[in-house]
Parts: structure tokens; sequence; C-alpha cells
């Protein structure tokens, strides 16, 4: 499922909603300073991004490192912090390669995408795209481009039934 995006406003009339004897003020001048944080590349201890909702509260750190799960299902983050949510740690960013040996899809951020561990979502089993050579680059980025961003979108898809 992932994170449910949330803007910086709508999380705030949430959160006094919740914690009606809070300081409003200060709740937002910490979100604040952790989305500088985050947008200025701090990570968590264990390398990847931080969440920064939860590290508003408890200090820089990642969903996992903060709540010891996994992956959110109905947690809230900033909207504007959701564009680069895939862990780096363990992955190869495109500098560290060199240039002859280059191949793979990237990230925005460079980092190297391991198509085997991108679902391919059901939609796509029954599109007259699968398994087509001719269309599979296109399918991938757009697999790439919208893992964990919500249900899967796919503006190509046409139904090898209909």
């Amino acid at each position: 499922m992932g994170f449910k995006k949330i803007s910086l406003t709508e999380y705030l009339k949430l959160h006094k909603k919740q914690n009606p004897h809070c300081n409003i003020t200060e709740v937002k001048k910490q979100l604040n300073q952790t989305l500088k944080d985050y947008q200025n590349g701090i990570k968590c201890t264990c390398g990847n991004d931080i969440w920064v909702i939860g590290s508003a509260f408890v200090g820089n750190s990642c969903f996992t490192c903060i709540k010891g799960e996994s992956y959110p299902t109905d947690d809230y983050e900033i909207d504007i912090a959701m564009h680069k949510r895939t862990p780096v740690k363990g992955r190869r960013h495109i500098d560290q390669i060199d240039p002859m040996e280059i191949n793979g899809y990237f990230d925005d951020d460079g980092y190297e995408i391991n198509m085997d561990l991108v679902p391919k979502p059901d939609l796509c089993i029954t599109c007259v795209h699968e398994d087509d050579p001719n269309t599979e680059i296109i399918c991938n980025l757009t697999r790439c481009d919208d893992y964990g961003n919500g249900p899967f979108i796919c503006h190509d898809y046409r139904n090898r039934n209909a």
C-alpha cells in the first residue's frame, strides 16, 4: 500500500484534532525542520531516507527504524517528501559504475533498480503488451514509476481478451 500522501497543512489540522493540547506552532516548526533535512539529503543511520512525519517527533530516522515495520500501510507522509522513497542501501549509484558497464534501469536519483524486486501488477498479466519485446522497456518504466504510489495505473493498458 505505501504511505498516504498528505499536505503539511492537512497533516497539521489532523494532528491538532487528534492532539488538542499540543503546541501546533512547535509541531509545524519541527516538521519544517525535518522536511528541510530530508530535502538536504539527511539519511537514517541505516542509510534509508528519513520519514519526515515520524522524524519530526523522534529524530531523523526512516520508517522501519522508527516503527519496526518493513513497509507503511496506513501511515501518512508529507506529500512533497514522497518522490524518492525507494531504499538505496545496497544499491549501486550510476556514478559508481564503469560507463562501459552501465545498463538496466535507474531511478531519478541515479540508483540502480533491480527489476526482479518490482512486482508485476495483476493488470499487466491481462494486457496485450505482456511479453511483447517491443513494449518491454516502456512497460518496465511504467511499473518503476508507479511502484508504491497507490493503485497501479497504466495508460497503455489494452485487455487481451477484449
